[in-house]
């Protein structure tokens, strides 16, 4: 009996300790050196080489910028835009997934500079349709304290648009907020809880105050007026014709292995807001150029996005992920500030933007196909290097 548990227990082991290993492999990277006695080039040609490295190992495929004061230091353009091998290059636009929601606050903070709303505002004032949340207000949905459940989480309505044969709509998620009697989760500004449905509903209220799809409105607002060519929001319901050269998100079939498959937009995908906002490289420089430069908004609007957002009781939110202590603030996370940084992560799209508002520096890591947490990874790795370009500090890690 004994010899066949044994048996039975290393077929069970032997599987897990390979995942397991092979998981830590994929998220193994190698070390970074960067003297402070070395020249910008110098420190420039050590990054690219620990660039080459991550490339070579297939552990990056994407885009990498680092600039300082407008100026790119370091530009790297590494693998497939999608499964089928197309290249990347400077025009590619990738799916920013979270990092998407810094620009819808910057909408509303736009438009209650604007006087057309105020944060205070309760969301019905704008979408009648949820009048029944009361007290839930334009400030909860932007600080994550609305109590409102995560559509993009929701497997019930995920398999009603299967089965269905097509893509939510906000409408979709208006319904499907009504039709659970526990929403909102708890009462809105008692405690933060990260949900992308409070970005799709600010999207929804940007368009019903402009009178113009959230679409439209960024275009015209931001993106056009910055000379941001190769972005724009873009869903399986909107825009996906004006990016030719999008980058489809892609996986292995086996996790580790296997052929490419496509890991691209799904039919929780004709929403916007809290995502499907496009935009390559460059234009993400072009963006940090604008807000350092408050080319479009006020400095002192621009500050209230890099705020720490408090409860209503004053307590100011803090969060632990990998045992860092994160703080929000509008799209954003401020704990390090004058450095900010946004994550994005959605189907095989995996994105970390760093800027250093202290002194012009800004770091673009987009991939197209990358686990999250090793993306995230290299995004810190270089934005601590990024840091040291010019200062005098020597890096090893």
């Amino acid at each position: 009996m004994k010899p066949m548990l044994v048996l039975i227990a290393c077929a069970i082991l032997a599987p897990l300790a390979l995942f397991v290993s092979m998981e830590l492999n994929a998220i193994a990277l190698p070390r970074i050196y960067v003297s402070k006695a070395a020249t910008l080039p110098d420190k420039i040609r050590v990054l690219n080489r620990w660039i080459d490295r991550i490339e070579q190992s297939g552990k990056f495929n994407g885009a990498i910028l680092i600039a300082r004061n407008d100026t790119v230091l370091l530009e790297r353009y590494v693998g497939s835009a999608d499964e089928t091998g197309r290249p990347i290059t400077a025009e590619t636009s990738f799916n920013l997934a979270s990092v998407s929601k810094q620009f819808t606050a910057f909408a509303i903070l736009l438009l209650a500079h604007e006087g057309k709303l105020s944060r205070q505002d309760v969301i019905g004032r704008y979408i009648p349709e949820l009048e029944r949340f009361g007290t839930l207000t334009i400030d909860h949905l932007l600080a994550h304290m609305s109590g409102l459940p995560d559509y993009a989480r929701d497997t019930g309505l995920a398999l009603r648009m299967d089965e269905e044969a097509r893509v939510v709509t906000v409408p979709d998620l208006i319904a499907w907020l009504g039709e659970n009697p526990q929403v909102p989760l708890f009462h809105p500004g008692e405690r933060e809880q990260y949900s992308n449905t409070n970005y799709v509903l600010l999207a929804e209220i940007v368009a019903r105050v402009s009178g113009q799809s959230f679409a439209d409105f960024m275009q015209l607002r931001f993106f056009n007026p910055l000379g941001m060519r190769h972005t724009t929001v873009a869903s399986r319901s909107t825009n996906l014709h004006a990016l030719p050269d999008r980058a489809r998100g892609f996986r292995k079939r086996f996790v580790h292995f296997g052929p490419k498959v496509e890991h691209d937009l799904s039919r929780m995908d004709g929403v916007a807001g809290d995502g499907n906002i496009y935009a390559n490289g460059r234009d993400l420089v072009a963006w940090d150029a604008a807000l350092r430069a408050g080319s479009l908004l006020p400095d002192d609007v621009i500050q209230q996005a890099y705020a720490p957002v408090h409860l209503d009781n004053g307590e100011p939110v803090r969060e632990t992920v990998f045992g860092k202590v994160i703080q929000p603030g509008l799209g954003w996370n401020v704990q390090d500030f004058p450095e900010v940084t946004s994550y994005g992560h959605w189907q095989g799209f995996s994105n970390f933007y760093w800027r250093s508002i202290r002194d012009g520096t800004v770091l673009v890591v987009l991939s197209n196909s990358g686990f999250f947490l090793r993306t995230a990874m290299i995004g810190e790795k270089l934005a601590e290097a990024a840091a040291a370009l010019e200062d005098g500090v020597e890096l090893r890690r």
